[in-house]
């Protein structure tokens, strides 16, 4: 339904209250022309995550912890054996 909206001195339009806080896409393909569009759109930092690879990576990841839950971790052994992996590679050099 094609509506007639004057743009007012500010440079704005209301899309009506109904469309409040929400996203929209606009498109500009030649002056004087938009294309506005609702919908969610995901920040170009997290895009990443939709791409194919990655996108199985994480559900596999997210699987996997499904399946394993966490364990206790005694800090002053992780740290021992962090501390002579560290130690063996700096004899080696």
């Amino acid at each position: 339904m094609a509506q007639i909206k004057t743009i007012g001195s500010n440079g704005q339009i209301s899309l009506g209250k109904e469309f409040a806080g929400q996203n929209v896409l606009i498109d500009n393909p030649e002056y004087g022309v938009w294309t506005i569009k609702i919908g969610t759109f995901i920040p170009h930092n997290e895009q990443w995550l939709l791409e194919k690879d990655n996108a199985t990576k994480l559900d596999e990841a997210l699987d996997w912890a499904s399946n394993n839950q966490p364990t206790s971790t005694d800090l002053t052994e992780l740290e021992n054996s962090i501390s002579s992996h560290f130690n063996s590679n700096n004899d080696n050099n």
